[in-house]
């Protein structure tokens, strides 16, 4: 199913690149520009709102996008498989039957590089600098005004967001090879941007039910029945044979290696579609808080193992 109106991203210029800007003192990664401009800016605001995502294409150069995926092909990875329900966690037996969706758990499996192996086994540390993007070190509130990334994406959002604290998932990579089982799910963090690498040969794009729940509590009932429809009662018959992929409440969104993805994980349902062929989808992600400080629960962090070296499912990379 495509996007009920596919005009609604702005389509960066191919050949745009800010030969000026430079991150970190290291090469130009992105073009920068395109967020400094007013038309991007108010057609992400407005697709961020109406249909729940907003994507900047051709965000990373030609060079930079080069460079990221590079970076994160040869850094060691981890095979994550967890058994979880579709909010990261094992569930709430005490208030819920068993039965019920908040108890409902499905197999999961991905592989992840975290913040710690993309700061300390990379050689340029090219991902992190384009979170950080300023000179200051830290992270939460520091830079704010000069962080042109995380100033734009307060504006689309209309909220103003904090770099997320998260030792591992507030900067991490995914890679969704064909044997992986992406589960559809609802985020900790507020928001999300994720920045495409690469793309597998058939396959996986974006899926998802878009402001789905008006709160991001755990205990929303329209949490609840979007679980009941997509993961647990899904009768329709998909090329892939995965739960929920053509209800007719599921947007896809088929993204291009360059581009930017940011949406609201914690009120969207969401997941990263199977894949097919040997070539994994590869995809740089960057959360976001409402407040300083954000971390990730201790239940979301157990179920999600995204660095290497707190795993012992280690390979090595290509």
């Amino acid at each position: 199913m495509s996007h009920p109106n596919e005009d609604y991203v702005w389509h960066g210029d191919d050949n745009e690149k800010c030969s000026s800007d430079s991150v970190l003192g290291k090469s130009t990664l992105l073009n920068w520009s395109l967020l400094e401009d007013p038309d991007v800016l108010e057609d992400c605001r407005t697709s961020l709102r109406e249909h729940g995502a907003a994507v900047v294409k051709n965000l990373a150069t030609p060079e930079g996008l080069e460079k990221l995926r590079s970076e994160v092909l040869s850094a060691p990875y981890n095979e994550s498989k967890q058994h979880y329900t579709p909010w990261q966690d094992q569930g709430d037996p005490v208030k819920y039957p068993e039965s019920h969706p908040r108890n409902f758990r499905t197999h999961s499996s991905a592989a992840f590089v975290g913040r710690k192996t993309l700061e300390e086994a990379t050689t340029d540390g090219l991902c992190i600098s384009v979170y950080n993007e300023t000179k200051e070190e830290g992270r939460g509130d520091v830079g704010f005004g000069a962080n042109r990334l995380l100033r734009f994406l307060s504006r689309v959002a209309d909220e103003r967001l904090y770099q997320s604290e998260d030792e591992n998932g507030s900067v991490y990579c995914y890679r969704i090879h064909s044997e992986h089982n992406p589960p559809w799910h609802f985020d900790e963090s507020p928001y999300t941007a994720i920045l495409y690498l690469q793309n597998p040969e058939g396959g996986g794009d974006f899926e998802y039910v878009p402001w789905c729940r008006p709160t991001t509590s755990k205990d929303d009932p329209a949490g609840h029945e979007i679980v009941r429809r997509l993961v647990m009662e899904t009768t329709l018959p998909n090329p892939l044979g995965t739960p929920g992929a053509d209800d007719p409440l599921v947007k896809r969104i088929p993204i291009q290696p360059g581009s930017l993805l940011f949406f609201n994980g914690a009120k969207s349902f969401h997941r990263a579609a199977p894949t097919t062929g040997s070539a994994p989808r590869v995809g740089l992600v960057f959360t976001f808080g409402l407040a300083e400080g954000f971390e990730n629960s201790q239940d979301v962090r157990s179920s999600n193992e995204w660095d290497p070296r707190d795993s012992t499912h280690l390979v090595s990379g290509e």
